[in-house]
């Protein structure tokens, strides 16, 4: 069967259950004015509410699959019409049911798990980004944002993301008091200019994948036409200095300007250590190897937001991997950086860092060469 003949009866199974249920709802509703029992008024009344939850994701589901609930509501009865109008108060068009639909999604994130986190949490405005970022009301907020912003960037269209039916950047000015309260859009705003911080820290943040690169031409370019021992000196202080500094504090955090430098040349020594080892090496670019093809395995998965990027998500917070997602689609390094958190993942941030750095040297024999010519000490290091 075709996928086109698949859907058509998708459809109109669908259409067949919209009857099913407002059928249900009426016979249940009779019950309900004729029963006298307060328990069994109860229960009828549970059940009346079970059957039209039934009754909005059969009509969601159908037009998910791109059917018309009009088209399955012709000669209804009067109760049943009056059933529509009460659920679908806009309209039980496809167009219209989607938009409801998307609007009550954003409105859960605004007024059930953001105000969730407000009242749990706070930060101070003004603290650095660095700080606010790990604060979990802020998360909340770029979590919300980063929804609302995705949903309607075209590069995202076969993602999770993307919303057609409506979206903040394309309809939220001119829609947003017909849907959303004051305090709503008060609340769209802030999300919004969290998320937007967000993304430019992560921006800086990942930088570090085309400044490893930088770092290695900045410290060639020094040593020019030294002697040898001057000239691998000279990079054993450039590979301290201009890479591993920065991979320390990321480890460690901040540290004495003493302390830093001992912890980066202890690093440095490592490097010089892996690199000189053929079979360690050879193993790392074997695991690099696997993490990049996981990475696109992931990246895959997760825009056409299928049954195995549930899997793949196992293990790991929701809100990581949509960030990962996020630098994979918007930045020309993204797939890098995915593979360079996963392996993060498996082997820890220095020795994904040892990787990154040899796969970024385009003269890595050489530099080899001179590194390992020498004794730490004559290094400097």
């Amino acid at each position: 069967m075709s996928d086109d003949k698949k859907t058509e009866k998708k459809i109109a199974s669908y259409g067949k259950n919209i009857k099913v249920w407002l059928d249900e709802i009426e016979r249940n509703q009779k019950k309900l004015q004729a029963e006298e029992n307060e328990k069994k008024q109860e229960k009828l009344k549970k059940k009346i509410e079970n059957n039209k939850e039934s009754l909005k994701k059969t009509v969601e589901w159908l037009v998910e699959e791109g059917g018309n609930p009009k088209d399955f509501l012709k000669d209804i009865t009067e109760l049943h019409s009056q059933v529509i109008k009460d659920m679908f108060p806009s309209g039980a068009d496809s167009d219209t049911v989607a938009i409801e639909k998307e609007i009550q999604r954003i409105k859960k994130m605004l007024n059930e798990d953001l105000k969730e986190a407000m009242e749990k949490y706070s930060y101070d405005p003004e603290e650095p980004i660095e700080t606010r970022y790990k604060n979990k009301l802020f998360k909340a907020e770029t979590t919300v944002g980063r929804w609302m912003l995705n949903a309607g960037n075209e590069s995202l269209k076969d993602s999770m993301y993307y919303r057609e039916c409506w979206n903040y950047d394309r309809d939220y000015e001119k829609t947003k008091d017909q849907y959303f309260t004051k305090e709503e859009q008060g609340l769209i705003e802030k999300c919004i200019q969290s998320r937007l911080e967000e993304r430019d820290f992560l921006r800086q943040k990942n930088a570090f994948m085309y400044n490893l690169g930088l770092s290695i031409q900045k410290t060639a370019v020094k040593i020019g036409e030294w002697g040898d021992i001057t000239s691998a000196r000279v990079l054993a202080q450039g590979l301290s200095k201009e890479i591993f500094q920065q991979t320390v504090t990321e480890i460690e955090g901040k540290l004495p300007k003493d302390e830093l430098k001992k912890r980066a040349d202890e690093m440095t020594r490592r490097y010089i250590q892996f690199i000189s080892d053929p079979h360690e090496l050879e193993e790392a670019m074997i695991q690099k190897k696997e993490s990049e093809i996981e990475a696109d395995k992931l990246l895959a998965e997760l825009r056409s937001s299928t049954e195995g990027a549930k899997m793949l998500l196992s293990g790991r917070e929701r809100r990581q991997v949509e960030q990962w997602m996020e630098i994979a689609e918007s930045e020309v390094e993204g797939q890098n950086i995915l593979a360079y958190e996963l392996l993060c993942e498996k082997l820890g941030k220095e020795r994904a860092k040892f990787i990154l750095l040899c796969k970024a040297d385009p003269d890595l024999e050489k530099r080899k060469e001179a590194l390992t010519s020498y004794s730490f000490e004559e290094l400097g290091l």
